[in-house]
């Protein structure tokens, strides 16, 4: 009888349990389709507000539907964002490329490219060499080419730091002539552009790095950037003794960086 009692105990507990579960499952089922029609209800109103004339109402859109760009509606809300490209307004088209360079939708490659190549506003060129350099597609390499012709060293920078972040190992080797003087270029943030960019070793190279190191008028970031793509070459005596007097520098990152390239150097066979 006892036995009874406990298995039919037992057999409550379980269709407790299952009742619990099966209405947990119903309220999440809920939840989630009240969740699903409320964005699709949110993309739906920023494409209807999309067409407004008032270009801040456009632009309060565009950024509505961003939040979505990595999730499951994502291809509704980046074919607004795609068409935002094409809008009047300079200040929208800067954002659907904000917008764009963090998620890198194969479909709006060209329309990018296009940009940067012919857009009127520089700031637009900008933000779109930016956008496109985060595909590191060898098919914008010509574009880059072009893009560091601009009067605009924003652009330039931009369109340096897109063709030196190419997905080819040769790439920076076919344009060394390009980097060498990107290294000696007037504006300091094409410089440092550069040199952070650097993923080869070259002779060319490690005289232009050494050039910046023994120079005592050198920037505190140039000098920086140069101590760290030092790293992995043979110092000539003339760097050695400037890097050792850097190992008591006021700046510890500099001090750092000087041990680790003396560190480096021990083992590293001359170019």
């Amino acid at each position: 009888m006892k036995k009874n009692r406990n298995s039919m105990y037992r057999i409550k507990i379980l269709l407790i349990i299952i009742m619990q579960v099966t209405l947990l499952i119903s309220c999440s089922s809920t939840a989630k389709f009240s969740d699903d029609a409320e964005i699709q209800n949110s993309i739906k109103t920023a494409v209807n507000n999309y067409n407004s004339d008032n270009w801040e109402i456009r632009l309060k859109s565009i950024r509505s539907v961003s939040k979505y760009s990595d999730s499951i509606y994502a291809k509704n809300s980046i074919l607004l964002v795609i068409k935002a490209l094409d809008d009047s307004h300079s200040t929208i088209r800067i954002e659907a490329l904000k917008i764009l360079r963090k998620i890198k939708a194969p479909a709006a490659e060209e329309k990018i490219r296009t940009i940067a190549l012919t857009d009127m506003n520089s700031n637009a060129r900008y933000y779109a060499f930016t956008a496109l350099g985060e595909y590191r597609n060898i098919s914008n390499e010509t574009a880059f080419i072009k893009g560091l012709e601009s009067r605009d060293w924003l652009v330039r920078e931009a369109a340096l730091t897109g063709l030196m972040g190419i997905n080819d190992p040769e790439i920076q080797f076919k344009y060394i002539d390009i980097i060498l003087n990107a290294m000696k270029d007037k504006n300091i943030s094409i410089k440092l552009a550069c040199i952070s960019n650097l993923t080869i070793k070259d002779p060319l190279i490690y005289s232009e790095l050494s050039n910046i190191i023994n120079n005592k008028k050198s920037s505190l970031y140039l000098l920086k950037a140069a101590l760290k793509q030092i790293k992995g070459y043979k110092i000539d005596d003339k760097t050695k003794s400037r890097v050792i007097s850097l190992l008591t520098h006021r700046d510890k990152e500099v001090r750092i960086l000087s041990l680790q390239a003396l560190k480096m150097e021990e083992i590293i066979i001359p170019l």
